[in-house]
């Protein structure tokens, strides 16, 4: 009986994690989609 409701809060935990895992992934892909313009200063080498 012990054993039973270890492996099920083991698979919950594993559960909740790949969940957490998931959204994380998720938003931060949201973030990636908002592109912020930066300006660079471009040297160009003489040998190029």
């Amino acid at each position: 009986m012990a054993q039973i409701i270890l492996n099920c809060a083991v698979s919950i935990l594993i559960a909740s994690a790949f969940l957490t895992t998931a959204i994380a992934a998720l938003s931060s892909r949201e973030r990636a989609a908002q592109k912020v313009p930066i300006k660079t200063n471009r040297r160009h080498h003489p040998n190029a």
